[in-house]
Parts: structure tokens; C-alpha cells; sequence
């Protein structure tokens, strides 16, 4: 059924491209999409006002109350479809749509598909590329882009409406436009550093220190992927001869799984450098198509390298690709025989640069112990000769002291040689002999003590005078008391 006048319909923000592509227009007075006169109603059957769903398709049910008994066959009802787009559709439509698979053969034929603002595929549909054309598109898409026409990318299309009653509905692609899917690429990656940047994020791997030595090292890459495998054969021989180990994390760095498994085996990456901290995370892909690696462009993918709680080094692709990634990690080395070699180069240069220190060190050493021998001896030299010249200040003074005490000994032996004489002589001149040649007398009593007082002589009354020449007994009479 037709729609006889315009229908308003029910549609979420969410669904408007779906409603949009089915042909509805949007009314800006009253902000609501609408069916057009003319356009099927029943694509549109889940927008419809609940009220006008009953009345619509009851009357459609009334009209069809009276079947032809035979009805038609499949082909029959498809061939009047067939004449119905090929007379209603006669135009070429221009397309946005998302290359979802492509098999090149004599002709091209790829899978095309469309998806609401949630991601949810609201649309798919087979088209073809005839040999003709194929070869002049995709050459100049290539050339303008940089990228195989494949699944993954973006495209702008023009082509007719087709409706084969054995494969179905399809398209005949005429022309290509490789601006679009050059913008689109464009514009994805601005959208993606904008975000990045708003958060602050942008740079902060790139802000960290660059590793400078590495002996133990993270490494994401797909599995059985053969840019691992020349990167393995290196890093093996490294952890074989104990200077380097290396730990392996697999992630699909194609698909829409790419975009959860590199996150979380950066995660898992993280949560290891918690226990055991390592020099760096080293992302490793081979060279491919340009295609797949511009499916690492993503903000989930960005996001994780921009948070790495330690250093992140690209080895992805070619010298000649580039990615976001490239824009936003620590250090760039475009493949993985080249991320191998420069950690190599890396490990070299350390070792040589060790080698030299170590030798700086040995020269500096021999340099300070000399000078320090050299001052030893010229410190030595200084105390000897300071300890010579004091021991001479010493000397000569010692002998000035000699001299100094010898003179004042001799003095003072002198003057007591001088007073031992004159006392000497004053002993002699005390001799009792020497007093009785003088004429003294030396009175003696009984007992032979000298009497020296007048009480000692009244006391005894026989002495004896003793004289220069004698001794003369005499006796002591006492007078009388007048």
C-alpha cells in the first residue's frame, strides 16, 4: 500500500538515517520525519502511530480478502518487482555506505552495509564493479586514497538499483569517489585527537622518559604473525644469553576485535608492570594492507597507548605507513626488525658506554690516587722538614736553655761555695778549741756537760774548767744570803 498523504511517524533521533534511506523526509516545522505521497507504507510499519497501524493494514486486509485461487509463481512476482525498480528507479543513486567484504574475480563483487548512531547494522545489500570498470575505479581510488579497495573503509558511491529474480537485490557500482573515503578518514582522526586532547591525554606517553636501557620488555603483536617472528629471532638470543626477557601478550590487531583485545592486553600489561615493572611496551604488526592498518585508527586502541603506565614503542607496518598510533606513543620504529634493532642498538651502545665509563673511572681513579700520593709526599716532605726545623728550633734552644742553666749553676754553685766558706768559717770560729785559744773557758760538771747557765752551776757544786792548755778541777761554794 501506497501512501495516499503525508504520515507522520514516530521516530527516534537514534533510527532517522534508517527512516531517511526508506525514502521519509523531515518536516523542520514540526521537527518530525513523514512518509511521502507515493512511498510504500509498510517499510515503515514499526514508526507508525499506534492509532493508524489498525486502520492502515485493516484496510489492507480487506483488499486482499479476494485471492486468486492459482496466485503467481516466485519468478513472476519477482520479474514485476524487476520491472517496477527498473521503471521507477531509472536514475543512478549516490551512496554512503561501509565495504563489509570484497571478492575480486573477472568482475568485482563486495558486500555493502549501513549502521544507525549505536553501530547497529540497519542495512546491507550486494553490489557489483563489472571487469570495465573495476580496473579504471579502484586503480584511481588507490592512487587518491593510498588504500586497497577493501573491507573496513568508507566509500561514496554511485550506482543503479538492480533486482535479479535468483541472487536478488543489488547494485551496479558506475563511479567512485575517493575524496569521501579520504575525508572520512580525515575526519575520523580528528574526531579521535580532539577527544584525545580534550581528555589530555594526547601526549602523555609521548611526555614520558624514553627507556634508555632495557631488560625486561612487554610485547603485544597477533599471533603466528611473521613480523613477530623476525622480531623473535633477535629477542630470543637476547633473553638466551641472560641480558634481556621478554614478555608476550597476543591481541587480533584486525576487526572489530582489535578494538577490545589491544586495550585489554595493554591493561594485562599494566597490571604486570605493577609487580614487576617493565623497561617498555613494544606493539609490534608486520607490514599489510593499508586498509588493515588503518584499523588500528580508533579511540578505544588511542586511548589505552595514551594511559600505558609506562613507555610504548610502534613497530607497526612499513617505514612508509603511518597511524594515529604513530602520532601518540613514546617512540616510533615503523616495523619490528627495526624495533629489535634499535633496543639492540640500544643494549650496544649501554654496553660501549659502560665500557668507557668503566675506563673513565679507572683513569679518574689512578688520576686521584697519584695526585693524592703526590700530596702525601709533598705533605710528608712539608712535615719532615717542618719537624726538622722544629726539632733544630728545639735544639738551639735547648743549648741556649744548657747554657743559660750552666751559668746560673755555676752562679749559684759559686755563691754557695762562697757562703759554704764563710759559713765554714763561721763553724770554725764556733770550734771550742779555736774559742779556748781566744782565752775562753769551757765549764764542765760532774757528768761532763758543758754548764751555760747560772742555774746549772748552782745545781752542782764540783766543775771542771777546761782551758787552752789544762783541765783544772775546781768547787762552786755558794755565799750566804745577805
Amino acid at each position: 500500500m501506497r501512501c495516499e498523504q503525508p504520515i507522520y511517524l514516530n521516530c527516534p533521533f537514534s533510527e532517522k538515517e534508517a527512516v531517511k534511506q526508506l525514502g521519509a523526509r523531515f518536516d523542520g516545522d514540526l521537527k518530525k520525519w513523514f512518509i511521502p505521497v507515493g512511498i510504500e507504507i509498510e517499510p515503515f510499519r514499526r514508526w507508525l502511530p499506534a492509532e493508524q497501524v489498525a486502520d492502515l493494514f485493516a484496510e489492507l486486509s480487506q483488499n486482499n480478502d479476494i485471492v486468486p485461487a492459482t496466485g503467481v509463481t516466485l519468478y513472476e512476482l519477482l520479474c514485476q518487482l524487476r520491472k517496477t525498480i527498473e521503471q521507477t528507479h531509472t536514475q543512478a543513486y549516490w551512496l554512503r555506505a561501509e565495504v563489509v567484504a570484497v571478492h575480486r574475480r573477472q568482475h568485482v563483487y563486495m558486500e555493502l552495509s549501513d549502521h544507525d548512531a549505536e553501530g547497529r547494522e540497519i542495512a546491507k545489500v550486494r553490489a557489483s564493479l563489472w571487469r570495465e570498470r573495476a580496473d579504471i575505479l579502484l586503480t584511481r581510488f588507490e592512487q587518491q586514497t593510498g588504500l586497497a579497495f577493501a573491507a573496513g573503509i568508507n566509500v561514496l558511491l554511485q550506482a543503479t538499483v538492480e533486482l535479479h529474480p535468483v541472487y536478488g537485490l543489488s547494485l551496479n557500482i558506475i563511479e567512485i569517489d575517493p575524496r569521501f573515503t579520504v575525508g572520512e578518514m580525515a575526519a575520523k582522526l580528528q574526531r579521535i585527537r580532539a577527544q584525545l586532547t580534550q581528555e589530555g591525554i594526547f601526549n602523555q606517553n609521548k611526555q614520558l622518559a624514553h627507556a634508555t636501557e632495557f631488560s625486561h620488555i612487554a610485547v603485544i603483536a597477533p599471533p603466528q604473525a611473521a613480523g613477530l617472528g623476525d622480531f623473535r629471532s633477535q629477542a630470543d638470543k637476547l633473553t638466551a644469553l641472560g641480558l634481556c626477557t621478554f614478555q608476550y601478550y597476543s591481541a587480533s590487531f584486525q576487526g572489530k576485535n582489535a578494538q577490545q583485545e589491544i586495550p585489554d592486553a595493554i591493561a594485562d600489561v599494566a597490571k604486570a608492570h605493577l609487580k614487576k615493572p617493565f623497561d617498555a611496551l613494544v606493539i609490534l604488526r608486520g607490514g599489510g594492507a593499508t586498509a588493515d592498518l588503518l584499523q588500528l585508527n580508533e579511540y578505544a586502541i588511542a586511548k589505552a597507548i595514551c594511559t600505558a603506565p609506562l613507555p610504548v614503542i610502534i613497530g607497526i607496518g612499513h617505514e612508509r605507513d603511518k597511524t594515529l598510533l604513530d602520532e601518540i606513543a613514546n617512540q616510533v620504529c615503523h616495523t619490528p626488525s627495526l624495533t629489535i634493532a634499535q633496543i639492540l642498538t640500544t643494549m650496544t651502545q649501554n654496553a660501549h658506554q659502560a665500557q668507557q665509563d668503566w675506563q673513565t673511572i679507572l683513569r679518574e681513579s689512578r688520576a686521584i690516587l697519584n695526585r693524592a700520593q703526590l700530596r702525601n709526599q709533598q705533605a710528608y716532605t712539608q712535615v719532615r722538614e717542618y719537624a726538622l726545623n722544629a726539632l733544630n728550633r728545639q735544639h738551639q734552644q735547648t743549648n741556649y736553655l744548657w747554657q743559660d742553666v750552666k751559668r746560673a749553676s755555676q752562679q749559684q754553685l759559686q755563691q754557695a761555695r762562697t757562703i759554704t766558706k764563710q759559713w765554714m768559717e763561721q763553724v770554725l770560729l764556733g770550734d771550742p778549741k779555736k774559742i779556748l785559744q781566744r782565752g775562753y773557758v769551757l765549764v764542765r760538771d760532774a757528768k761532763q756537760t758543758i754548764v751555760t747557765q747560772k742555774t746549772q752551776a748552782e745545781q752542782t757544786t764540783d766543775v771542771w774548767l777546761e782551758f787552752k792548755d789544762g783541765t783544772v778541777h775546781s768547787q762552786i761554794v755558794k755565799q750566804p744570803k745577805q
